[in-house]
């Protein structure tokens, strides 16, 4: 059972004959621990209220701090997803530019190959020019001395007449 205020007020003695106790006295101090039993009543009350308002404060300031781990939590996602992502992003641009690499290299071998054969044609061609000029002035070379044998074969050995303004040997003559 809990004792209030009013108990204390409302509570009655009954007088004993000869020694008994002073009613007023027995009021006053009655009175006294009803107004410190009413305070502590209210400082009961206040605190618990006070209590309350803490707890309140306490469970709000979990859900924040609740709300903010999950934040970092999933910030923390998020920023090892886009790390993820950048350094797959990296490796891809790092394939890539060493496949384009590879591709370049391979172009300019081929490329290189190919000047290097045209080269090697413009000197077989360079080199049949010169066989052929040569094997045109032999066959010219051989021409005139065919053309040569034949009109001396055909100039008796004895003192030809001389054409005007050639003499006997072939020499022009001024």
């Amino acid at each position: 059972m809990e004792l209030t205020p009013l108990d204390i007020r409302n509570q009655t003695f009954h007088k004993k004959s000869l020694g008994g106790i002073d009613a007023e006295e027995v009021k006053a101090f009655l009175e006294t621990a009803a107004t410190a039993f009413e305070q502590m009543s209210r400082n009961r009350t206040d605190l618990t209220e006070r209590l309350k308002i803490a707890e309140e404060r306490v469970n709000y300031y979990r859900q924040i701090e609740k709300t903010i781990q999950d934040a970092v939590v999933t910030m923390q996602k998020t920023v090892d997803e886009v790390k993820a992502s950048a350094e797959k992003e990296a490796e891809l641009i790092i394939a890539e530019a060493k496949a384009r690499a590879v591709r370049e290299v391979e172009n300019t071998r081929r490329e290189a190959e190919d000047l290097r054969a045209e080269i090697e044609q413009l000197k077989q061609l360079r080199n049949n020019y010169f066989i052929r000029c040569r094997a045109l002035i032999r066959g010219q070379e051989e021409l005139l001395a065919a053309m040569e044998n034949d009109q001396r074969e055909e100039i008796p050995q004895t003192v030809r007449p001389a054409a005007p303004g050639i003499n006997p040997v072939g020499k022009v003559i001024a």
